[in-house]
């Protein structure tokens, strides 16, 4: 108590101006430490990790080939994580759609050994729109959807109905890389951030979590595990159909080729620094 009076002596004797910057640094600083003091005074049955990827799927001109290639990488640091290429003759191959996409994972871990049910969890971030969508195993029962309460921004809402004792699951919002979002992260060069602003469950009530860094490797990594019961990414596969020498040259390859503008070419890091950020 004393330290508290002397605390409030301090302030008292400040100017105006003083007791301004004062309250307007600590209102910026409670939203960083609310979180970890809830956690002190009440231990959380949900841990909430996050990892930000991009994933391109794209097609380069090579002399009279083409490159056919998909890559992700870690946003955060910029850095390849997996990229797979295929070089053809022009005009010779059906693939997929040049696309590029902004992928933000969720691993949510129940600590306890009991089951979580109608767990909701509220995600904000920049990399997510109207055209954002929900990604998830296909054991998992899970809806997401964006939400506008009347005192706060929208807000993305993921529900999961069931997360069984001492397990996990990996969750992704999967965001088109439009001209908007392409000018915000390569142009602009601003931050792709993330808020979980709560989570809540039949078990506890609302509050918010403590979110941390998961090494982006090692996301993709668990998400093998978690949906295929190995240790291996679970990716696409660069899929590629070469037409029959009978059949002509396929020109609607070319436009998609001058359509789509790649990504700027992603930095080549080790293992160790990839998944970093």
């Amino acid at each position: 108590m004393d330290w508290l009076k002397r605390c409030w002596k301090w302030f008292a004797g400040q100017s105006v101006f003083n007791k301004i910057v004062i309250i307007g640094l600590f209102a910026a600083f409670v939203p960083f430490v609310l979180p970890t003091v809830v956690a002190w005074f009440r231990p959380t049955m949900i841990h909430v990790g996050v990892a930000f990827y991009t994933y391109e799927r794209g097609i380069q001109p090579q002399g009279m080939n083409s490159l056919y290639f998909f890559e992700k990488r870690n946003l955060v640091s910029d850095c390849s994580i997996r990229h797979e290429e295929q070089s053809v003759p022009s005009g010779r191959a059906k693939a997929p759609d040049p696309q590029a996409w902004v992928l933000i994972k969720l691993l949510l871990e129940n600590v306890s050994d009991s089951d979580i049910t109608n767990l909701r969890v509220g995600v904000r971030s920049p990399a997510i729109n109207q055209t954002t969508q929900l990604l998830t195993a296909p054991t998992l029962i899970a809806t997401g959807g964006k939400e506008a309460p009347s005192d706060v921004k929208p807000l993305y809402v993921i529900s999961i109905a069931t997360i069984p004792g001492t397990s996990s699951v990996v969750v992704s919002l999967k965001t088109p890389l439009d001209e908007n979002l392409r000018d915000f992260i390569y142009v602009k060069r601003r931050p792709v951030t993330i808020q979980v602003p709560y989570v809540s469950a039949d078990q506890f009530r609302q509050y918010p979590p403590i979110v941390s860094r998961t090494n982006a490797v090692k996301m993709l990594n668990r998400e093998g595990v978690l949906r295929t019961g190995d240790d291996a990414f679970a990716d696409e596969k660069l899929q590629i159909m070469m037409l029959p020498l009978n059949e002509s040259n396929l020109k609607e390859q070319k436009a998609q080729e001058v359509s789509y503008r790649v990504l700027p070419r992603a930095k080549t890091c080790s293992e160790a620094e990839a998944g970093v950020w």
